[in-house]
């Protein structure tokens, strides 16, 4: 794969994900990755996107803005609007806010910290 900035990085981590694509989201991450999600906990990415996924009927990302630390070239953020229609519960539009650290020399997510509105109304 050709080297990519974070910025591309995160927008397709971002895709993969509204796509439920696990393969496409596994390629994104180091593989001892880590996600911590107020809905699921801290846990490695391969069973976090495997439950999200297996919990999902459909998701929508809409990209508002893309941020890198400016003390720190592995840290980045995404403010993105996010509709979850889930199984066994209504779905949720709500503003996410994603914290991303990355490996700056393989250029894959380390870490991702999820921070939402956990009493987001449903939609």
């Amino acid at each position: 794969m050709a080297e990519q900035s974070p910025d591309a990085v995160i927008r397709r981590y971002l895709s993969a994900m509204a796509a439920c694509d696990l393969d496409g989201v596994l390629a994104c991450f180091a593989t001892d990755g880590m996600i911590t999600s107020p809905v699921y906990g801290r846990v490695a990415v391969r069973p976090f996107y495997e439950r999200l996924f297996a919990d999902t009927l459909s998701a929508e990302v809409s990209v508002h803005h893309v941020y890198r630390a400016t003390d720190d070239p592995g840290r980045w953020a995404a403010h993105f609007a996010y509709r979850w229609e889930r199984r066994d519960a209504p779905a949720v539009s709500t503003d996410l806010i994603d914290l991303f650290e990355f490996d700056t020399a393989t250029m894959l997510i380390t870490h991702l910290r999820i921070i939402f509105d956990t009493a987001a109304r449903p939609s």
